[in-house]
């Protein structure tokens, strides 16, 4: 895995990078202490080994030298007193006077002894002595002209130590000195070698570490990796990028990432490259993938950085299915526009409020203005709950009357199932409610004592809505004369008609008797909330 964005299809161990280096380094270590230990042992055992040498006289050579000329000399000397060579089959024992030859040729520290050519003894001069000595030199020369040959004996030279005993301690420190430097050596090459393996460990679990966090935070993120290297076409992707693109295995080209887009955002995946490059920045694109029977339209984002290597240009990235954002940003689209309408609606429905309250009692105006405003912004935060989406009824009715109604009032009654309305219902059927409260505070079941609200709805078989506003007392109150009416009467009777697209009827029982009919498009079709 390479260190800048790497990338696996699965989770492996942590590499035990030490294991190589440190097999790699024992047979280095050991044929080093196999050298100290060879010259330790060359210096305990050297010294003793030269010891007997120490006990050979130095001038055995020189005195072998000498016997060996002396023995030559007597040779020639002896065949030079011989007469001429014998008869054949006469032997030199035969001739007079032999044993006075051998003297005069003998030397005179030495022992001469005369053999024919068997080997056998013709005489000596002078004879040896009954005890011998222990180390005796012996040569021989053969007597020219005759079959005859002189031995030659002497006592060797009593040995002398000389230098060696010296040379050999000196070359015992020596070795002594080098097995330890060598020694040293060892352990220092040892020490670098442990330091180095440790360094070695510590760096490949460092890299194991960050390239599992690495996987954990693509794991967690929902990322894909993939890389592209232009000179050969081949681009790959780990697991979670194959199955993002919904591919079987984990490599193609660039023309089959291509390949999966929507035709239409083909050409800006090699646009924004192109870009890239030439700007020598991360490449950034979103792209749709093409649509399969059956399945919703699904939105990638990809990006990605050039490395330029030996082999050519490759390119690192990662990729997100980001489908729930995008779906998120249009409804947070949609959602700004419709608060930016309801806003500029708000601002109009307020407007016309001021202008219609304009020639009531100044007195009341400023307080009758608050209360519709305040009715619009209660229901402004119900569908600022919902994302704009709607708002239930029952707390749309529980808004207006969780304030109290005045001394002795009494809350209403409210009876009905679980409904949503719908976005462009909720604030006028807030201002509808409140006018219609507003009236009742001033006028009807809510400024008596014994007065009792109810409000009913329901579902009507067409899909729309039914609301029953029902007052009644104790003591009913008479029936208003019938009038233009005022403010409040014309604006739930021009809300109802012109922006719900419903109608309102109007009757006096025991007290007034309002019934709205709402038709579908007020309500938001749909799971709705359970009823309380």
């Amino acid at each position: 895995m390479g260190a800048s964005v790497g990338f696996s299809a699965t989770m492996h161990r942590m590499p035990q990078a030490a294991g190589p280096d440190a097999a790699a380094e024992r047979p280095a270590g050991s044929w080093r202490l196999r050298a100290s230990t060879l010259l330790l042992l060359l210096a305990v055992l050297l010294p003793p080994a030269l010891l007997p040498l120490s006990q050979v006289s130095p001038l055995l050579a020189t005195e072998a030298a000498r016997l060996s000329r002396q023995a030559g000399e007597a040779a020639i000397r002896l065949a030079e007193a011989l007469p001429p060579p014998p008869a054949a089959g006469q032997r030199p024992a035969e001739m007079p006077a032999l044993a006075a030859l051998l003297a005069e040729t003998a030397p005179a520290d030495a022992w001469i002894t005369l053999l024919d050519a068997e080997g056998r003894v013709l005489g000596r001069s002078p004879a040896l002595p009954a005890e011998r000595p222990a180390n005796l030199l012996s040569v021989e020369q053969a007597v020219p002209g005759w079959p005859l040959r002189i031995r030659a004996l002497r006592a060797a030279p009593p040995p002398q130590a000389g230098l060696l005993p010296l040379a050999a301690g000196l070359l015992a420190l020596a070795l002594l000195g080098l097995a330890l430097l060598v020694h040293r050596r060892e352990q220092l090459a040892v020490l670098a070698a442990r330091t180095a393996a440790r360094g070695a460990r510590q760096q490949a679990a460092a890299m194991a570490e960050a390239a599992a966090q690495l996987r954990l935070a693509l794991g967690a993120s929902g990322l894909g990796c993939w890389s592209w290297e232009e000179a050969t076409d081949r681009l790959r992707c780990d697991a979670r990028a194959a199955a993002i693109l919904g591919w079987s295995g984990g490599g193609g080209s660039l023309a089959s990432l291509a390949d999966c887009a929507d035709p239409a955002d083909r050409p800006r995946l090699a646009a924004c490259l192109d870009a890239a490059r030439r700007q020598d920045a991360p490449a950034h694109c979103t792209l749709r993938l093409d649509v399969r029977p059956g399945r919703a339209t699904r939105w990638i984002e990809l990006r990605a950085q050039a490395t330029e290597g030996p082999d050519g240009i490759t390119w690192h990235g990662v990729l997100a299915d980001i489908t729930d954002r995008h779906r998120a940003e249009e409804e947070q689209h949609l959602l700004l526009r419709e608060v930016d309408h309801r806003a500029k609606n708000t601002l109009a429905v307020v407007q016309a409020l001021l202008r219609l309250t304009r020639n009531e009692d100044p007195a009341t105006l400023v307080p009758r203005v608050e209360a519709r405003i305040a009715a619009m912004a209660r229901a402004h935060t119900l569908l600022a709950q919902s994302r704009w989406q709607g708002a239930p009824l029952r707390r749309l009715l529980e808004g207006e009357f969780g304030r109290p109604a005045g001394e002795g009032a009494a809350g209403p009654r409210l009876e009905g199932p679980a409904v949503m309305l719908a976005a462009v219902a909720a604030q006028p059927l807030a201002m509808v409610v409140h006018e219609l409260a507003s009236q009742a505070r001033q006028d009807g079941a809510l400024s008596r004592p014994d007065g009792q609200l109810a409000i009913r709805w329901s579902l009507a078989a067409d899909g729309g809505l039914m609301l029953a506003w029902e007052e009644a007392a104790a003591e009913p109150a008479p029936a208003p004369a019938p009038a233009r009416g005022g403010l409040g009467t014309r604006i739930v009777e021009a809300t109802v008609r012109d922006q719900l697209g419903g109608r309102i009827e109007r009757s006096w029982d025991q007290g007034l008797r309002c019934v709205i009919h709402l038709p579908p498009t007020s309500l938001r079709p749909g799971p709705v909330e359970a009823a309380a």
